[in-house]
């Protein structure tokens, strides 16, 4: 890890980033989000407070070449350590600004970038920062937000469309980052090798209409028997998931309601609701002849609109009825029943979403969710470990849809099952075997039998390369 070589305060700046970003505020959100998420690297691995330091200010000034003003060679690594030489700023901050994310290689193939770095020698002290720093800046979004490593991926991908050198260089980038993050998680992860599992249910764990597979929850129970620790996360309704919480004997707190809310010790908590913006949103769909049902602690409200299928195809997924009078308490979300291949009404709906100020996501084919902005599975798992005094990157996501993105952005690591939609197998480091062959069951056989992260260095199916052409690899435990 790092040497203790630091200075006591590295909190101030002598220049204005803001005003330096005027024209660029989307790279300066980047920069920002990925400081954010170095803050996760160091409570994960267990850095000294200075040590923490150097390597948020190391994530936060990572992009600052790209600023206008400090424009000389054109490569922003160089530009941005050349400002921050000026400036007196720490050398290991600035070794990581000059060669995060493997700048060196490309400056290499230039003369007069290959100059400047021969008279300016690599720091081998400060290795570990330059990867922690990388690692950041692969786990934030280009303009801004917090991703997974295939979201960031695909969002270079499709921000740089037709660009085939560009894709093939990130492709490169993602495995060998990707590679240096578990190894730092399995070497500092001793006293609790086992990550904390963030589950969803539909689809994921469970098809519709299916029960618990016998796998599956021996695959649960013994997870837990070895000391991990696992959370549900779920669009379901928390009455709804009582009943599995119980069979299974989990007793962490399990989340609910896409995140707006979690269940533990039979008692359910509220994190977010719509703050009276249901009503407005539950017009404007219902003059859309759509039908909706709007969750709250105390069931579910069947909409204008919900004739007795629907009751009946909630029951096949394991969900309560709605019920066709009001109830009381606040809204915690409002489930719209929507075809995702109706591009036109779903472009329309999430225009809707947008023009109201909250959250939409697909939690299935059919099914359209409102949100609170603060409430979902992300947020949620954040607050779970938090209480826990548990490391956030400390943790394994599992899911199918879009409302599991993110979990896939807050967890460590996270993998889609193979029936899973287009967003989640792209966001995911893994895509493994579907719900109906025991999928998730399959990961955590795997990573009890190799205590952990030491698991993830398999050669396992993952990313948007393994979408098109997926066959299941995952290890088989039988």
């Amino acid at each position: 890890m790092l040497s203790s070589f630091a200075k006591d305060d590295l909190g101030s700046m002598p220049y204005d980033l803001p005003a330096l970003f005027a024209d660029i505020p989307l790279r300066l959100a980047h920069m920002q989000d990925a400081s954010a998420f170095a803050k996760d690297l160091g409570h994960c691995f267990h850095l000294p407070a200075h040590e923490h330091s150097l390597l948020l200010r190391a994530a936060l000034l990572h992009d600052i070449g790209y600023a206008p003003a400090l424009h000389k060679f054109s490569f922003h690594p160089l530009d941005g350590a050349i400002f921050l030489e000026q400036h007196q700023e720490h050398p290991w901050v600035v070794e990581g600004v000059l060669r995060h994310s493997q700048a060196e290689n490309k400056a290499l193939t230039k003369l007069d970038l290959a100059h400047e770095y021969a008279v300016r020698p690599a720091l081998p002290q400060a290795q570990s920062l330059v990867r922690m720093t990388t690692i950041a800046d692969w786990r934030a979004a280009g303009v801004g937000g917090r991703v997974s490593f295939g979201q960031r991926l695909h969002d270079i991908i499709s921000r740089n469309p037709g660009n085939v050198a560009k894709e093939k260089r990130a492709r490169a980038m993602v495995d060998e980052v990707r590679t240096w993050f578990w190894a730092f998680l399995a070497d500092t992860s001793h006293a609790h090798p086992l990550p904390w599992i963030f589950c969803d249910i539909d689809n994921t764990l469970i098809r519709p209409g299916d029960t618990l597979s016998a796998r599956n929850r021996k695959a649960i129970k013994s997870y837990v028997a070895a000391g991990g620790r696992l959370t549900l996360a779920t669009g379901k309704h928390p009455l709804s998931i009582r009943p599995l919480i119980m069979d299974l004997g989990l007793e962490v707190p399990q989340i609910a309601a896409n995140g707006t809310c979690w269940l533990h010790k039979g008692a359910v908590q509220i994190f977010a609701h719509l703050d009276g913006k249901e009503d407005a949103l539950q017009s404007r769909l219902e003059a859309l002849e759509l039908p909706v049902a709007v969750y709250r602690v105390e069931g579910i409200e069947a909409g204008r609109i919900w004739p007795q299928e629907l009751g009946e195809l909630f029951e096949r997924y394991g969900e309560i009825r709605p019920v066709h009078q009001s109830l009381p308490g606040p809204a915690l979300k409002i489930l719209c029943v929507a075809d995702d291949q109706d591009l036109e009404q779903e472009q329309t709906l999430r225009a809707l979403a947008k023009s109201l100020d909250v959250d939409i996501c697909r939690s299935d084919r059919y099914f359209l969710e409102f949100l609170p902005w603060s409430g979902n599975k992300g947020e949620t798992a954040r607050l779970v470990m938090d209480q826990a005094d548990w490391p956030v990157l400390h943790s394994f996501a599992l899911g199918d849809a879009e409302n599991d993105a993110t979990m896939f952005s807050l967890c460590g690591a996270c993998a889609a099952v193979a029936n899973g939609s287009m967003i989640a197998k792209r966001g995911a480091d893994w895509v493994v075997d579907p719900c109906t062959q025991d999928g998730v069951a399959k990961m955590l056989e795997l990573l009890l039998a190799q205590q952990g992260w030491a698991a993830l260095q398999a050669d396992l199916p993952y990313g948007p390369e393994a979408v098109h052409n997926f066959e299941p690899q995952v290890h088989k435990m039988d």
